[in-house]
């Protein structure tokens, strides 16, 4: 039987290396199990869920090849979740002593119980027993308050040879740093993956710049219009922590209060931002549906968390934020300004006095403008631009949720 000691450097390489790969498996860990089967016999293994003391589910990440944990798993679940009520959590509750779980903290049973202590446990009595195991060992690799997850190991108890539960531990320990970021990196490009083919078109479809994020202000996802307005960095900008703020501190401010209105009360709150002499209105709203992680091994552990989208636009009657025409239409800025001035009523000739500029050249960008948009008069481009004042309407709203004087900052 190979012990710890006889795992080198290039075989802890290659089981870390199979941890990553393992994480990112539709069937969780199932590779990383049959590895330490391989290495460690004696054991049998299990994803478990739990919110503190109390059992939440059972999950095998792959095929239950050991038929006392498969008979095991029927009898105490229904389909995963953990059904039996039968004093397992109070002997649970004395083995963690209320400990808040941490990412990576090893589970190891014989740390708080000798083996006469468990074998008198209920959780013994009533479930290790007839699995035919005793003391375990494992790694909880994903936490969310008080509920975690984590991948552990039983000890056979009439096993021949003997399960090396010191070494198995030992490896474990070195080991759970990797197991731990192994699932996080699958939870983020799992709900990446949901997110990006779920409403990355619909995002798209929406004209004016849209920034999802969560109740931390943290970014979730944009649609392109909003990629461009975080990239040009003139209104918002994302931190390495990828925490969305305003540039302006003191408009940042009033961000920050739009967005608890809108945590606490469920409804669109918002500001109105002096931008360049040119003001921007953003709307942030609670974002339906919610997202979260579906992964097997999880799914009990993360609840669902609330998003809210900011859309950015323009205040009633003024003119539409030439930045915005960049972001949304990918105008240049000399397009943008010949835009503007079109939709405020100035002919080719007087927009061609005021930037001193030849007038064939103006009417050369209104074309591209037209082009770009995807109009050809320009009536259909002052429709067109409307659309950036279906976010500043709201401010002429007398309801007190949308964009009222508490929630706007002072504009000096």
């Amino acid at each position: 039987m190979q012990t710890v000691n006889d795992i080198g450097p290039q075989d802890l390489s290659d089981l870390i290396g199979l941890v990553y790969d393992s994480a990112l498996e539709p069937e969780q860990w199932s590779s990383f199990q049959r590895r330490i089967h391989e290495l460690f016999p004696g054991f049998l293994s299990m994803c478990q869920t739990l919110d503190g003391p109390k059992v939440m589910g059972i999950y095998n990440p792959g095929n239950f090849v050991e038929q006392p944990l498969q008979d095991f798993y029927e009898t105490t679940t229904d389909e995963g979740r953990y059904v039996a009520t039968d004093g397992i959590t109070d002997t649970l509750r004395g083995i963690t002593r209320n400990d808040t779980p941490a990412p990576g903290a090893p589970r190891i049973s014989r740390n708080v119980m000798t083996d006469e202590e468990l074998r008198n446990s209920a959780l013994y009595k009533n479930g290790l027993r007839h699995l035919g195991c005793g003391h375990w060992t494992g790694v909880i690799f994903a936490v969310s308050g008080n509920r975690y997850a984590a991948l552990n190991f039983l000890e056979i108890e009439d096993a021949n040879p003997v399960p090396d539960y010191d070494g198995l531990t030992k490896l474990l320990r070195l080991l759970s740093p990797h197991i731990v970021r192994g699932a996080r990196i699958a939870r983020a490009l799992y709900m990446a993956k949901e997110v990006a083919e779920t409403y990355k078109g619909f995002l798209d479809a929406i004209a004016l710049p849209l920034i999802i994020i969560d109740a931390g202000g943290v970014l979730q996802m944009t649609n392109a219009a909003g990629q461009r307005l975080l990239d040009r960095g003139a209104l918002l900008a994302s931190s390495s922590e990828n925490r969305i703020a305003l540039i302006d501190e003191h408009n940042d401010a009033g961000f920050r209060r739009a967005l608890r209105g809108a945590q606490r009360e469920g409804e669109p709150h918002g500001l109105l931002v002096d931008l360049d002499d040119e003001p921007v209105s953003l709307c942030i709203t609670p974002f339906s549906p919610t997202m979260m992680t579906n992964l097997k091994s999880e799914k009990d552990v993360f609840d669902r968390g609330q998003l809210y989208a900011v859309f950015v636009g323009t205040k009633g009657g003024a003119a539409v934020n030439t930045g915005l025409l960049q972001d949304v239409f990918q105008l240049t800025r000399r397009e943008a300004d010949v835009c503007s001035a079109l939709v405020a009523g100035r002919s080719p000739a007087q927009i061609a006095e005021i930037q001193g500029r030849a007038e064939k050249t103006i009417r050369n960008q209104i074309q591209s403008v037209h082009d770009k948009i995807g109009v050809t008069s320009t009536r259909e481009l002052a429709e067109a631009l409307s659309v950036f004042r279906t976010v500043g309407a709201m401010f002429d709203s007398n309801d007190p949720h949308l964009f009222g004087p508490m929630y706007a900052p002072a504009l000096e």
